[in-house]
């Protein structure tokens, strides 16, 4: 599972804590994290919101494509506030990952 789809799938179930979510909410992502195996995969987005919020966004998915569970929690962060990922998710430079997101923006 890629960071991408992680991320993908996170943004889709935003819609779920608040129908009105939309993309353009989100400034821009400060830190990522993922743990996945060909099963598993769980993805932590830290997110500056374009209304001054930081945002902490939790997807978990059992193999959705077979149709297993998924879940999501989405947590407001203090200032300066960093949570912390599971033994041996990997943090990764968002870089390419807000690049996807301004695309995911125009087609939104």
């Amino acid at each position: 599972m890629s960071e991408d789809w992680g991320f993908a799938r996170a943004a889709d179930m935003a819609r779920t804590v608040d129908e009105r979510f939309e993309l353009a909410w989100i400034a821009t992502i400060e830190a990522a994290w993922q743990a996945a195996d060909l099963d598993n995969g769980a993805f932590g987005f830290v997110l500056a919101m374009a209304d001054g919020r930081r945002v902490y966004w939790l997807y978990t998915s059992d193999d959705a494509e077979a149709g297993r569970p998924e879940d999501f929690d989405s947590i407001e962060l203090a200032v300066g506030e960093t949570p912390s990922a599971p033994d041996g998710a990997r943090w990764y430079d968002p870089e390419r990952l807000n690049a996807r997101l301004a695309v995911m923006r125009r087609f939104a």
